[in-house]
């Protein structure tokens, strides 16, 4: 199911995710993105998907 949030959100989560430089900074990422989802979050700063896999655009 794809995401629901922005694809400009999601590519924007990401790069926030993987530029935090400590747990504060990464802490706040967190807070600040949770409206596209948990599962998304995670997926996004473990690399696991890309923002165009969650929104189903790339497989």
């Amino acid at each position: 199911m794809p995401a629901i949030a922005s694809l400009e959100d999601l590519k924007s989560a990401q790069k926030d995710l993987l530029s935090a430089k400590d747990l504060n900074e990464l802490k706040a990422t967190f807070k600040k993105w949770r409206r596209i989802g948990w599962k998304n979050v995670c997926k996004l700063w473990l690399e696991e998907r890309t923002p165009e896999q969650l929104k189903g655009e790339k497989e």
